[in-house]
C-alpha cells in the first residue's frame, strides 16, 4: 500500500483515485450503453446496483487503461453490508431518470459508502 491507496471497508486496498474521482459524463456514458446491453429483468435490486458499478468501473478501464479498475467491484461483505443496501434501495427503488442517472446515483453511493466506512 502506498500514498495513493487507501484501505476499503473489507481490509482490501483501493486506489484514492477510486474514491476521489471526479466522475466524468463520458464514463457516465459508457456505462449506461454496458449496463443497457444487461439482461436484468429478474434481477434482484442490489444485484442491478452491483452491475451497474462494474459497468461504470469497465468504463473506468477503457478510459484509464492499466489500472484493472474491474477488480473493485461490491465485495461479498459489501453485499450484505445492511448499511449500503438501504443506500442503495432507495437509488434502485426510486430511480426513473434513465441509466446515465441511475448509474450517477450507485457510483456516488457506493464511492460515499466506501470513503465513510474506509
Amino acid at each position: 500500500m502506498d500514498e495513493d491507496d487507501v484501505l476499503g471497508p473489507d481490509h482490501s486496498v483501493m486506489p484514492k483515485f477510486l474514491l476521489e474521482h471526479e466522475v466524468s459524463v463520458l464514463e457516465i456514458a459508457l456505462a449506461a450503453v454496458s449496463f443497457e446491453d444487461c439482461s436484468l429483468d429478474d434481477a434482484v435490486p442490489l444485484d442491478r446496483a452491483a452491475v451497474a458499478y462494474d459497468c461504470w468501473l469497465g468504463a473506468l478501464d477503457a478510459l484509464h487503461p492499466g489500472h484493472d479498475f474491474r477488480r473493485f467491484g461490491l465485495s461479498d461483505s459489501e453485499r450484505l453490508d445492511d448499511d449500503l443496501l438501504g443506500r442503495l434501495l432507495s437509488t434502485v427503488l426510486f430511480d426513473d431518470g434513465g441509466s446515465c442517472r441511475f448509474i450517477r446515483s450507485v457510483v456516488a453511493v457506493v464511492n460515499g459508502y466506501r470513503a465513510h466506512r474506509g
